[in-house]
């Protein structure tokens, strides 16, 4: 049978997985990397092309369905661009045994919310109080691995790892059930599949082991996330703690994966850290492998923030048999992973769903301070120059000149009428000045001419409280400098007519970027549709009198 071609490599275990369906095998295609034998004088695969090693239900998936079948129907064919890899060794291989792990935080977490998937098949719950898993093939004999690699003796039955989230509802990636069969009662998952001494399974029950009912908040674009609602509620575990952060997480922030690599028992896998991160997206220095998708990543409390879903190369060969690919975390790019916010929301606008997930008909999130004008952030009324970042902000609102990215909003409080001149430099900002959150606009700007993307406000205003909206053109979020003057009217007595003036300009420079930590938890669907009643007019306005067009004025939010 001819092999497939993954970007331009041969790619033997594709004949593997094609021989495996025509031969209508029970377990479909659970691949090992290609024994360093079989390449036959071939090169394997250049580093950064992923080793096509689907299995039935994991990340590689796409190596099974585009490869395996196009092998089987047409010969031979180029594999889609958005082949999977998964994860990888990043410095000192960090997982550890659930029980000898040091933190008693991720122990806990593991014994009461992970879950694996794997075929139903494999699992004898003829004795409700002593459910076995029966398979047997190990992960070096899956994997031909060399002498010494760790876990080569450890069965692996698994294909995804999940995380429990309430009662009835576990979170995993997108791209582990996107077929029929991920859903249809032949896979089950498994609840405390670990050791618990060496070389000692815990004991499973039949309160161990839940079947998929349906796929819920299911994504795979590049965010790749899914939530499963399982055939009834969990007994004998517990739900996560969840962070649902409205922006990203900083550079650095220390993250523990915890779930099946290979499929294998239980792993924890501490030592990572946030290396790049999107709205919806990050990257981690995190010890990960096929069979960790899906599973959860925590911070240091214990709090569940993301979910892995791909990575580099697992292995790579040593000779005639593989080694764990062991990665510089200085050098590279790390394993991808999905923020939990995006499925959460996905799943509380899911119809007629009732969970404590969703009390505000929507996710309740932790806030970022200004990210909502009821959690404005304060501006020190006097002049001063700010550095601010709209990245991780939400476009919930806009102003009469437009408006169509993300806002930061603060409150200008004055004790006297004064002349307030508000400018905002750099990317292509919006200003707009409210009297307080709900009340009237008093002023919006956007360009300050052709050649000059930056908003101005020039306002006499009285004695008060305003709300002042930093926003963007569209999604720029490029960094702002706001600078405030303000000039104060000063009477020498109540019988005064003429009104001398003071300036503050030399106030000094202050870091309004630097201001209070998370607001709190918020309900930011609460916030959505607030000033949006006017999105189609402003729009039809500014297609009018906007400056010489740079871009197309239709643009989703």
């Amino acid at each position: 049978m001819s092999s497939c071609l993954v970007r331009g490599v041969d790619c033997p275990c594709c004949r593997e997985a094609a021989l495996r369906i025509a031969e209508g095998r029970t377990r479909p295609a659970r691949l090992r990397p290609p024994h360093p034998a079989e390449l036959d004088g071939r090169e394997a695969a250049p580093r950064g092309v992923p080793a096509c090693r689907a299995r039935s239900t994991a990340p590689r998936r796409v190596g099974l369905g585009a490869c395996a079948w196009a092998a089987l129907l047409v010969g031979c064919v180029g594999a889609p661009s958005a082949v999977r890899v998964e994860a990888v060794v990043y410095g000192v291989d960090d997982r550890r045994e659930v029980f000898e792990h040091p933190s008693a935080v991720h122990r806990a977490i593991a014994a009461a919310s992970i879950a694996v998937e794997m075929g139903a098949g494999w699992i004898d719950d003829a004795d409700p109080r002593d459910v076995r898993i029966t398979y047997t093939e190990t992960l070096g004999d899956a994997n031909t691995l060399c002498p010494g690699e760790r876990f080569a003796d450890q069965p692996e039955p698994g294909t995804c790892s999940g995380t429990l989230i309430d009662a009835r509802h576990l979170l995993t990636a997108g791209h582990c059930v996107d077929e029929p069969a991920d859903c249809d009662g032949s896979r089950a998952w498994v609840f405390g599949f670990a050791y618990e001494a060496p070389g000692r399974l815990a004991p499973l029950t039949s309160d161990d082991v839940y079947r998929c009912a349906r796929v819920l908040a299911y994504r795979d674009d590049g965010v790749d996330h899914a939530i499963v609602e399982l055939d009834r509620d969990v007994v004998g575990h517990a739900p996560a703690s969840l962070r649902v952060l409205s922006g990203a997480l900083p550079i650095g922030t220390p993250l523990t994966l915890i779930g099946h690599p290979n499929g294998i028992p239980m792993k924890i896998a501490g030592g990572g850290e946030v290396l790049s991160s999107e709205r919806e997206t990050l990257r981690a220095s995190l010890d990960a492998f096929s069979g960790n998708s899906g599973s959860g990543v925590f911070d240091e409390e214990g709090r569940l923030v993301a979910l892995l879903d791909s990575g580099a190369d697992d292995y790579v060969a040593r000779g005639a048999c593989n080694v764990v690919n062991v990665l510089d975390p200085a050098s590279e790019l790390g394993e991808g992973l999905t923020y939990v916010r995006p499925a959460i929301e996905a799943l509380c606008r899911t119809p007629g769903l009732v969970s404590p997930l969703c009390d505000c008909s929507g996710p309740c999130v932790e806030a970022l301070a200004g990210d909502t004008c009821d959690a404005a952030q304060p501006l020190p009324p006097v002049s001063g120059r700010y550095p601010i970042s709209l990245r991780g902000y939400a476009p919930d609102t806009a102003g009469s000149c437009g408006g169509m990215g993300p806002e930061r909003v603060y409150t200008l409080t004055l004790e006297t009428a004064a002349s307030v001149t508000i400018t905002a430099r750099g990317g292509d900002p919006l200003l707009y000045l409210r009297a307080g959150c709900d009340g009237a606009e008093r002023a919006c700007h956007d360009d300050v001419s052709r050649d000059d993307r930056s908003a101005r406000l020039e306002e006499e205003l009285a004695s008060g409280t305003y709300a002042l909206f930093v926003d963007a053109y569209d999604a720029d979020t490029s960094d702002v400098v706001l600078e405030v003057t303000i000039v104060r009217a000063v009477r020498a007595d109540a019988g005064d007519v003429d009104a001398a003036s003071e300036s503050d300009a030399g106030a000094g420079r202050h870091d309004a970027g630097v201001g209070p930590g998370p607001g709190g938890c918020a309900c930011r669907a609460s916030q959505k549709g607030r000033g949006q009643g006017l999105l189609v007019l402003v729009l039809l306005a500014l297609a009018a009198r906007r400056w010489a067009p740079r871009r197309p004025m239709l643009r989703a939010r």
